[in-house]
């Protein structure tokens, strides 16, 4: 399957056009009444509590009149169809209509719904007494529930959420004893019988105490064009997901500690038990926590995870964490920008922040993996205050690194077994099936020498950045047309692997598109002819 048939095929699943709609409640808290039957603008109702009762039918939409303020929360079973959706949406003139949901569960919570449209709200939850007779612990901007499987087809459009907090905090791995489990949008499905098909579009989260947006269970979705700023832990968190796309977002702060109530540690995205997914042209930026805390991390247990057109800037964390039991997954032409500057023991960390680390670690198991790990035409800045750490597991099996610009300016170290006291030795003789060759390097000692692997045809040189040390793609175009044009190599199949990428391994465009034509040039970035 290529990217373009991937991106049409969940785009299709998840078209949710406008449709002849059947009825239109209306809500307006300055205006309405609750006496009202809410079925035009002059007899809109003005709180929740008749929404909540009303039978929805395919085709009916409710209304939220701009500039309203509502206290509580939707709590809905809608049941559209694809020619007939349930909407929830904004009409009128003014500022986005606000949910301030503090003391319930959710501002929007949808249970067992199909083909709903929730556009262009605004909706916040900032502590408060839970009052809904919901867990303290927990809250949510948006929450989608498919307790039997029954949810599917549900598209977030255009909504603002911020300030998302509990009642009261839970152990957990953040940085403070406790973390408030507020979180932005949640699709949660059943385990035996996941949800499909949804969309999470142009949407803008902040300062929540935990994720920004957090998939459990679910098929066929895709995240595009969000921006997720301030969040205590990890901006996106996929687990047992198939078939997601995330592409054009904007991370800037996962793993904050704005608020004392935040989680403070989380990468800007982690996928976890998932298969197919894409993860291509976003930025993630200041990632913080003392674990963890890249821009992408690959969680353990995926299948097929390609990260690829991504600028990641200043993650403590690093560049590249894949982790065990992990098959065929990539980071390719992607362009990173002073990431892995954590150093443990300082500021509570427990792990160093790494510029490239593979790992076994499957939780409390046996270490196993990653195997087929494919790294490739990556574009890699350090500046000279930072210093960098590679760690390359002892269980690692197939690995590719080629065609990558290591342009590392300060001292580098390898920290192997930095995640687990229990695989911090060695394997007797070589890693099998690595391939790493072709890479360029600032200057021949770049890589640690303790390193157990070790670059066979290593190239090295300035590869005279536009302007390093900058925070824009474009800062990193090479100027050294001999030192980097047509320099790199065809990516092959690491041997013993029938499979490579199941989206290819060779690539048609680089980072900002441009053709790729013969060889293609070492890093991200192709230079014009």
């Amino acid at each position: 399957m290529t990217n373009k048939t991937r991106s049409i095929q969940i785009a299709l699943l998840l078209a949710l056009a406008p449709a002849a709609h059947a009825r239109d409640f209306y809500v307006d808290s300055r205006s309405g009444n609750d006496a009202n039957n809410g079925l035009s603008e002059g007899k809109a109702w003005q709180s929740f509590a008749k929404a909540n009762a009303v039978a929805f039918e395919p085709g009916d939409r409710l209304l939220l009149k701009r500039g309203s303020r509502f206290a509580g929360g939707l709590k809905l079973e809608l049941q559209g169809t694809a020619e007939k959706p349930i909407a929830i949406e904004a009409y009128g003139e003014g500022p986005l209509p606000v949910i301030d949901a503090k003391g319930h569960l959710a501002g929007v919570h949808l249970r067992n719904s199909r083909h709903v449209a929730v556009r262009d709200l605004e909706i916040t939850a900032d502590g408060g007494k839970t009052i809904d007779g919901s867990k303290p612990h927990l809250r949510y901007g948006v929450y989608v529930q498919g307790d039997y499987g029954q949810t599917s087809d549900v598209l977030l459009e255009g909504l603002t959420i911020y300030k998302i907090y509990p009642e009261v905090g839970s152990p957990h791995e953040g940085r403070n004893p406790t973390t408030h489990l507020g979180t932005a949008i949640a699709i949660v499905g059943n385990p035996k019988k996941p949800c499909a098909r949804f969309s999470v579009r142009n949407c803008r989260m902040a300062q929540v105490g935990f994720k920004a947006i957090d998939l459990k269970h679910v098929q066929y979705v895709e995240l595009l064009d969000n921006r997720m700023k301030e969040i205590g832990g990890p901006a996106i968190q996929p687990g047992n997901v198939d078939d997601l796309v995330v592409r054009g977002n904007v991370v800037d702060g996962s793993g904050s500690r704005l608020d004392p109530r935040m989680h403070a540690r989380g990468s800007g995205i982690w996928p976890w038990t998932c298969n197919r997914v894409l993860i291509e042209k976003n930025t993630f930026m200041h990632a913080r926590g003392k674990g963890d805390s890249c821009g992408i991390h690959i969680d353990f247990n995926c299948r097929d995870v390609v990260v690829q057109y991504n600028l990641t800037i200043d993650n403590e964390g690093g560049f590249v964490e894949i982790l065990g039991d992990n098959h065929n997954c990539a980071y390719r032409y992607n362009i990173s920008v002073n990431d892995g500057a954590r150093v443990k023991g300082e500021d509570g960390a427990h792990q160093e922040g790494k510029v490239l680390w593979t790992s076994g670690f499957v939780g409390k198991k046996d270490k196993s993996g990653p195997f087929n790990s494919y790294i490739y035409n990556n574009t890699v800045y350090v500046g000279p205050n930072s210093r960098s750490c590679f760690s390359i597991g002892p269980t690692t099996e197939g690995l590719l690194i080629a065609n990558n610009i290591f342009h590392i300016m300060g001292e580098t170290l390898d920290v192997l077994g930095d995640q687990d006291k229990r695989i911090d030795k060695r394997r007797d003789g070589p890693l099998p099936r690595t391939f790493f060759a072709n890479n360029l390097y600032l200057h021949s000692a770049v890589l640690p020498a303790a390193l157990s692997i070790k670059d066979s045809s290593m190239l090295t040189g300035d590869p005279k950045f536009a302007t390093p040390g900058g925070v824009r793609a474009e800062d990193y175009v090479p100027g050294n047309a001999a030192l980097v044009k047509d320099r790199g190599i065809p990516i092959p199949k690491l041997d013993g692997d029938e499979v490579g990428l199941a989206l290819g391994l060779a690539v048609e465009q680089d980072f900002f598109g441009n053709p790729i034509v013969g060889n293609p040039d070492l890093g991200a970035i192709e230079i014009s002819r």
